[in-house]
């Protein structure tokens, strides 16, 4: 009796520490949460640190607003700021135009153009575009071989 006794004992020892030494799990970290929201600023400008476009330029242009839809904005001259736009992400910037002008109000030399910027958050996360010079004469020759010059269009997805 002594013999079963002491082997209840003994298993039932083990038993107590094979259930009693497990170990307690590690809690895992959660990842920083992504934001899901991010500010957003539309910028276009003439001047770049050599040259101003010239101010006989008007713009017409659409960029994509917080809500998805596009926001279009006429006879604006440069430079232009947009409101600061709080947008879901991902959300995907767009902004698209073109420069008019007075054949009799072009300047000799003409420079046009624009520079674009985009900025998410206050950082720039897109930059673009340029300024041409042409001599007045032949600002108009070069714009007929060239009809879309005046054009602008860009895009950009921000996912953080």
């Amino acid at each position: 009796m002594k013999k079963v006794t002491f082997l209840l004992a003994t298993l039932l020892i083990g038993g107590l520490m094979l259930t009693g030494c497990k170990k307690d799990p590690q809690p895992t970290p959660d990842p920083d949460p992504q934001p899901t929201t991010t500010k957003v600023v539309y910028k276009l400008s003439n001047s770049s640190m050599s040259q101003t476009g010239s101010d006989c330029f008007k713009y017409t242009f659409s960029y994509q607003g917080a809500d998805g839809q596009m926001v279009t904005v006429n006879d604006v001259t440069l430079p232009w700021t947009s409101p600061e736009l709080t947008v879901t992400l991902p959300f995907t910037a767009k902004m698209e135009g073109q420069a008019t002008f007075n054949e009799a109000d072009l300047p000799d030399p003409v420079i046009f153009g624009q520079l674009y910027y985009l900025y998410a958050n206050g950082d720039e996360c897109q930059f673009g575009g340029e300024l041409m010079a042409v001599e007045r004469n032949a600002f108009m020759p070069y714009l007929a071989e060239n009809p879309d010059i005046l054009k602008f269009s860009y895009s950009k997805t921000i996912n953080r």
